[in-house]
């Protein structure tokens, strides 16, 4: 029997128990399961070569255009590549999970296998819900490459277009830390709503048990680890959040949801963690995964080249990012504009590399794919 002179234990809107502060950040910004990351990241999308891009400052005929990487709502279960006449055609499936090593115990993964008739079928993986939702990561390309009279008309700048151009920049990279401001701020909020949710349940507890019960259930469950995001104090709880792996996970958990985790120093460089948009969007289960390399997504027509970039960039602990076609679990395929990252301990040697997986439409990939070869051909 609940008691009318205590206030129920959930305080989701103003007038219920909240703090002036808690009230004021609610409304100024929601709850954090309110909290529209598309007012923070709405207009911000990043070039193949990791530039920053404001859509909004953008000029239709500026470069031709810009394309963006994503599908919309027609996502695509195969990926298209451009013919000679200008259409696009399917590409052949890969022959699926049975050519991948991964259902054998103690083998090495490899890259899938081509669809032969003697292989064993994998029955088709549908996607759960779209890979990539609108506040993902999301990636645009000029539609034309620069040409050489454009770029050399670059180093005849003016000197007053050299100072507009320093002052966009400014104001770029002033845009950008009031984005990542916000959000650190939105995620200390996080944690403080959650602390006097807290707090509001333990003296909830308290009144319907009484304080001796209460204590002794409260210590029983009482958790003193700091590892988490409910740390005891707020100044721990800035600590974690700005440790810069801590927050370039939890950005990745909250902005882009699909990417994986290596470990270099074990053989193979295995995969250690794997977000729930990757095993989504690939279709595969984190068992079949779990301490295995990611060249199963990998199939008969990726292109050699990017497949050697990677190896390269991992080899030298380098971040970059390359367009390439990847393989899902029951080989269906899908362009991916893949970045990798290194993650470095305090004496710069690298302890991790996080694979970030983005698809993209074929329109997107065919005008990335094609700039990629220009460059490697001008190398």
């Amino acid at each position: 029997m609940t008691d009318p002179n205590v206030a129920p234990p959930l305080f989701t809107s103003a007038g219920t128990g909240m703090t002036r502060r808690t009230e004021q950040a609610v409304a100024q910004r929601g709850t954090p399961a309110t909290l529209n990351l598309d007012d923070i990241f709405g207009d911000v999308v990043f070039t193949p070569d990791g530039d920053t891009v404001f859509l909004s400052e953008q000029k239709d005929d500026e470069d031709g255009g810009l394309l963006n990487s994503g599908e919309g709502d027609q996502v695509t279960m195969g990926a298209s590549r451009p013919t000679k006449d200008g259409k696009f055609e399917q590409v052949q499936k890969g022959g699926g999970l049975y050519t991948t090593a991964l259902m054998e115990q103690g083998k090495v993964s490899s890259s899938m296998g081509s669809a032969e008739a003697a292989a064993k079928a994998t029955a088709a993986v549908p996607f759960k819900r779209a890979p990539q939702k609108a506040h993902h990561l999301q990636y645009a390309a000029p539609k034309k490459k620069k040409s050489e009279s454009s770029r050399s008309g670059d180093r005849k700048m003016s000197e007053q277009q050299k100072v507009e151009r320093r002052e966009r920049n400014r104001e770029h990279a002033k845009r950008s830390r009031i984005r990542k401001k916000f959000l650190l701020e939105s995620l200390q909020q996080s944690v403080a709503l959650l602390k006097e949710e807290n707090e509001k349940l333990r003296t909830s507890i308290r009144t319907h048990l009484g304080d001796e019960r209460a204590s002794e259930l409260l210590e029983k469950n009482k958790d003193t680890s700091v590892d988490g995001l409910l740390a005891n104090s707020q100044s721990i709880a800035n600590k974690v959040l700005d440790d810069p792996d801590f927050s370039f996970i939890k950005a990745l958990q909250t902005a882009q949801q699909n990417f994986v985790v290596t470990d270099p120093s074990l053989p193979d460089n295995p995969i250690v963690y794997a977000s729930q948009g990757f095993l989504n969007l690939t279709g595969y289960s984190l068992d079949q995964i779990l301490g295995r390399n990611c060249r199963f997504l990998q199939g008969p027509e990726t292109d050699p080249k990017s497949v050697e970039r990677i190896r390269k960039a991992i080899e030298q602990g380098n971040d970059m990012s390359v367009c390439l076609l990847n393989y899902r679990v029951d080989g269906t395929t899908f362009w991916n504009q893949f970045f990798i990252a290194a993650l470095r301990d305090a004496a710069g040697n690298v302890t991790n590399f996080v694979g970030v997986q983005c698809k993209v439409s074929d329109q997107y990939a065919a005008t990335v794919t094609r700039q990629q070869e220009e460059a490697e051909a001008d190398d």
